[in-house]
């Protein structure tokens, strides 16, 4: 094996399933590029520091080492130190950035007019585990819902029927609406959906269950809160509508500008837009894959591709 090669990376993950999908979409996205294996070891947020530097430093060796979350960048920075590995940061640190090797930063967290360095990409919002290659894409429909938020309320009798809209628009689809940890207790239960929609709660959907909807989907609507979904509806490379939900406070949050950049940019569609323009057929965007771009410059950069992706 060339000795350059990228052999094995190792995932630091502070629990929160948000920074560990960024993390493992990196991972798995180097590993198609490189042939690595990759471990995700979770430390224990609440844990002494001490603890959670010693955690850091387990397992086998490796070349890499990526972290998302506050609460993992002593710890990022400490293991990488001890093992000669390059370090990689998802998110705006908050050490010093020139602690790390190379931090992966959202586009919205930074001021307009901010651009790539050698120590810097910036990401259209957060990476996700969503391969390049996907299936077919099958005549089906995905209605995506998330929930009250400190960014984002929640408008129940607005939202309703703009689903419903969504779904008469594509009759030649089959449609699944499905809710989040966040949806209001009863909001699924109450929408009176027609007979080629089904709706899915969160509790009852196994593993990787959304992966496999967003790979099939045709067109994906989800609601504008859900900044994750609608990166990887993005991503999946589904026509990609966003439902509006009540914006918390004065001005948007980074969520909102996060989603509002995909729709400026022409990655997405914004409801209000569809609906003046006819309420047709949703429009597909440009391709977007984050992850790969990311594992693109750090394998040029530092280690040699092994095998294809």
């Amino acid at each position: 094996m060339n000795p350059s090669a990228l052999r094995h990376l190792r995932v630091l993950s502070d629990g929160r399933p948000g920074h560990e999908n960024q993390s493992v979409g990196l991972a798995l996205a180097l590993a198609r590029r490189t042939g690595a294996s990759h471990e995700i070891v979770r430390l224990d947020p609440k844990a002494p520091l001490w603890t959670r530097l010693r955690a850091a430093t387990a397992g086998a060796p490796a070349q890499l080492i990526v972290a998302a979350g506050h609460r993992t960048h002593l710890p990022l920075r400490w293991a990488a130190r001890r093992a000669g590995a390059r370090s990689v940061v998802i998110m705006r640190p908050s050490l010093p950035a020139a602690l790390f090797d190379l931090a992966l930063i959202p586009r919205h967290d930074l001021a307009a007019g901010a651009e790539d360095t050698p120590r810097r990409i910036l990401t259209r919002g957060a990476l996700n585990r969503v391969p390049e290659t996907l299936p077919a894409k099958t005549a089906s429909g995905l209605v995506l819902l998330g929930g009250p938020s400190k960014h984002h309320g929640w408008d129940a009798p607005a939202l309703a029927p703009r689903i419903l809209r969504v779904i008469a628009a594509r009759p030649d689809l089959t449609w699944t609406v499905a809710d989040s940890r966040r949806t209001p207790e009863d909001f699924l239960s109450g929408l009176e959906l027609p007979a080629n929609a089904r709706r899915v709660p969160w509790r009852e959907t196994p593993p990787g269950w959304l992966a496999d909807e967003l790979a099939r989907a045709a067109v994906v609507w989800a609601t504008e809160d859900s900044v994750s979904m609608v990166h990887e509806a993005v991503t999946a490379r589904a026509a990609t509508g966003v439902l509006p939900v009540p914006i918390r406070g004065v001005k948007p949050g980074r969520p909102a500008r996060a989603v509002a950049g995909l729709v400026a940019d022409g990655y997405a569609t914004a409801y209000e837009t569809w609906l003046a323009a006819g309420a047709g057929v949703l429009a597909s965007g440009p391709a977007l894959h984050e992850a790969g771009r990311c594992a693109d410059r750090i394998v040029a950069a530092w280690f040699a591709p092994e095998i294809s992706r």
